[in-house]
C-alpha cells in the first residue's frame, strides 16, 4: 500500500494532471524517500512571477517533478513543457514561444547548506523542508524565457520593428525645423538698425 503525503488522497508515485494542489507547500523529505513522481498541468495565470513577462495569460504549462535522494539531500528532477505567448520586441505583436526545460535540484531547508550541495545539483531553498510544486516549475519556466523575445523569422515582423528596437527613424534635413536657426541673423540686423541713426546724427553734427 502506498503511503500518501500532504496530497490528501493523490498517489505520490503518479498523478493525473492537476493545478489546484500545485501552490500548496509539500514536505520534501517523505516525497524523496518514497521517490514520488508527480505530473501537473498549471494554467499560465497560476505563475505570478512569470505573468509580467507574458503577452497574455491563456495557456497551460505541463510539468513533472520526480523526487529522490542524492548525497543525503532531497532532490527533485524538474521538467516543464508547453508554449507561452510573448510580445516580439521587433514588431510588438504576440508570438508563441516553445518551452522545454529541465533541472536537477537539491532542496535545502537552510540557505547555509548551499555550499554542501554536490556540483551536479543546483541548490534550491525549501524553507522548513517544504516547497510548492508550482514554485519548482516556475523557477525552471523563468529560465526558459528569452531576455529579448523576437520572431525567429524577421520577415514576419511589421515595419514598426525599427521603432520597437529604439532606433531613430531617418529624417530629411530639409524637414527638420530649427526655430532658433535665424536668431543670430535677426539680432545682427536689429543691432545695425539701432546704430545707423546714431552714426548719421553724429555725422551731421560735424558739418559746418
Amino acid at each position: 500500500m502506498r503511503t500518501r503525503f500532504d496530497l490528501r488522497g493523490v498517489g505520490t508515485y503518479y498523478t493525473r494532471p492537476m493545478s489546484e494542489a500545485s501552490s500548496k507547500t509539500l514536505n520534501v523529505e517523505p516525497l524523496a524517500d518514497e521517490q514520488a513522481d508527480l505530473r501537473l498541468a498549471i494554467p499560465l495565470a497560476g505563475f505570478p512571477r512569470v505573468q509580467p513577462r507574458l503577452g497574455a495569460t491563456e495557456g497551460t504549462i505541463n510539468g513533472r517533478v520526480r523526487f529522490r535522494r542524492d548525497g543525503g539531500f532531497a532532490v527533485a528532477a524538474v521538467e516543464v513543457s508547453g508554449s507561452v505567448p510573448l510580445v516580439c520586441q521587433r514588431c510588438l505583436e504576440l508570438m508563441s514561444w516553445p518551452i522545454e526545460g529541465n533541472a536537477l535540484v537539491a532542496l535545502i531547508p537552510l540557505e547555509s547548506q548551499a555550499d554542501q550541495v554536490p556540483a551536479h545539483l543546483e541548490p534550491v531553498w525549501a524553507p522548513g523542508g517544504r516547497i510548492s510544486l508550482r514554485d519548482l516549475l516556475e523557477e525552471e519556466l523563468l529560465l526558459c524565457l528569452p531576455l529579448v523575445p523576437l520572431h525567429a523569422d524577421a520577415s514576419a515582423c511589421a515595419p514598426v520593428a525599427v521603432l520597437a528596437l529604439g532606433a531613430e527613424p531617418s529624417v530629411e534635413r530639409s524637414s527638420v525645423q530649427r526655430p532658433f536657426e535665424q536668431l543670430g541673423e535677426l539680432l545682427k540686423r536689429d543691432t545695425e538698425s539701432s546704430i545707423a541713426p546714431e552714426e548719421i546724427k553724429r555725422g551731421r553734427s560735424k558739418k559746418p
